[in-house]
């Protein structure tokens, strides 16, 4: 008994101060519909924005006519540079840099949000664990994906809370650990 009330307990604690599990975010209840379109349709960043969204509720149209609000990712590049050598001269370790530019479109007006997410990552790589570099750099590329699609949520979420105070091309940059820049 004593087991159950302190589970309560803490998870009343955890909810009343505002905790949430990485990665999970609530978007407005008054987006239902949203058209999203890309470049690459199929891409992971894209399957990333429908998981996303279809874990909201909300229900992805085939036009922007039949939507509110649209999202249009209009680039994404990905960039690797070496950010350490060794006494050997060989590359120690790498900075991975994903930009997505994007548009946020509101139906029946000719204002648009436009945006940038910038996610950075480093890593360590260590020639004589190729095998293990590599797939840390997969599961980092995973991760800057997922970052770059709740950016774009977040923004989403700010233009439909306040879609008078969004000016025409205003861009917002966001970095390594969600820290804003304007």
């Amino acid at each position: 008994m004593k087991k159950i009330i302190a589970s309560c307990l803490i998870a009343l604690t955890l909810s009343a101060c505002g905790w949430q599990l990485r990665g999970s975010m609530e978007l407005p209840k008054n987006l239902s519909q949203l058209y999203i379109s890309a470049i690459d349709s199929k891409g992971a960043l894209m399957t990333e924005l429908r998981q996303l969204l279809k874990t909201n509720r909300v229900t992805l149209v085939n036009s922007a006519t039949e939507a509110q609000y649209s999202l249009y990712i209009l680039e994404e590049t990905k960039d690797r540079r070496t950010a350490g050598v060794g006494g050997d001269a060989l590359s120690s370790s790498y900075e991975i840099t994903r930009k997505v530019d994007y548009e946020i479109g509101l139906k029946n007006s000719e204002h648009t949000t436009k945006g940038t997410a910038i996610s950075v990552r480093s890593f360590n790589y260590n020639t004589a664990a190729i095998n293990s570099a590599t797939q840390e750099e997969i599961l980092l590329d995973q991760e800057m994906r997922r970052d770059l699609a709740q950016q774009m949520l977040r923004r989403l979420n700010a233009v439909i809370a306040n879609p008078n105070d969004q000016k025409k091309s205003k861009k917002t940059v966001t970095g390594e650990h969600g820290k804003t820049a304007p």
